[in-house]
């Protein structure tokens, strides 16, 4: 079994709790009141019954029981998640990752071959990314505004608003940025 936080922070609680409930069953006094003549008699703590004392034990223990139930469950149900997410993933860029070694050796072989060739052995990445929810921040070499919220500049200096090229694209998943774009005042050499 794994450590996992919300279950031991359980199992302290629980813990706690079976302390408490059984400090209330043994320590229950009488106060004294003041100004009586018993308060000065010695007072005597009542002993809870052998069968409370025992049914306490009994459901600590069951508790206890539930607890470890729980943490293995929990472990089960995360080590099922994760492989089954592989497998999801794995099916959508089957694909890709089918055909991306050949197209790598047919490169090396053919340095001329015409990269416009291998674009479509990435449509099952685009696809994942889209089932996920994933966008594009710009496009690549695309003229932008510069945002600081969704760009990174390749110089300290660019200001907000200013011209720069998208050099390489960003992500973002609703309203977070899993990666700003980068930009640059100027395109990379030879590019139109």
């Amino acid at each position: 079994m794994g450590d996992d936080s919300s279950l031991i922070g359980f199992d302290y609680v629980l813990t706690l709790g079976t302390i408490a409930l059984f400090l209330g069953f043994v320590g229950s006094r009488k106060q004294p009141a003041k100004n009586n003549a018993q308060s000065q008699e010695a007072i005597t703590t009542p002993v809870p019954p052998a069968s409370h004392t025992q049914e306490m034990a009994d459901e600590m223990a069951a508790l206890q029981q539930q607890c470890l139930r729980l943490r293995e469950q929990l472990q089960q149900q995360k080590t099922q998640l994760t492989a089954d997410f592989q497998e999801a993933t794995f099916e959508q860029i089957q694909t890709l990752l089918t055909n991306y070694p050949s197209a790598q050796k047919m490169a090396q072989a053919k340095p001329d071959l015409p990269a416009k060739n291998l674009i479509a052995l990435f449509t099952p990445l685009e696809n994942l990314l889209q089932g996920w929810g994933v966008e594009l921040i710009g496009s690549a070499w695309e003229q932008v505004a510069y945002d600081p919220q969704i760009h990174q500049p390749d110089e300290d200096d660019v200001t907000v608003g200013e011209q720069v090229y998208v050099r390489f694209v960003g992500y973002r998943q609703g309203d977070r940025i899993l990666c700003p774009a980068k930009v640059s005042r100027t395109l990379p050499g030879g590019a139109q």
